[in-house]
């Protein structure tokens, strides 16, 4: 059970950073919240107290989850509303 938690993590950040933001923004958001996920998911199920290694299988499950999340965001979810185009006066 454990470990589903960094992939639904993962996967959340990734929806959230797909919809949200655009180019190197996106590249650093994602890289942190791998990290975030990853640590997260070690720390809040003790794996740490046995060994650290255990947060290299979990950031790999975060980035399988920020992978989903972003696949989600892009073909399941409406595309957002143009924020930058002006209201038609017609």
């Amino acid at each position: 059970m454990d470990e589903i938690v960094p992939v639904i993590l993962g996967a959340a950040f990734g929806a959230i950073i797909w919809r949200c933001t655009r180019g190197r923004t996106r590249l650093v958001l994602s890289v942190l919240a791998v990290i975030v996920a990853g640590v997260a998911a070690t720390v809040a199920s003790s794996e740490y107290l046995e060994s650290w290694i255990y947060l290299l299988l979990d950031l790999g499950e975060a980035a399988l989850g920020l992978a989903v999340g972003y696949v989600i965001a892009a073909r399941l979810l409406p595309a957002p509303a143009n924020r930058n185009s002006a209201p038609s006066s017609r």
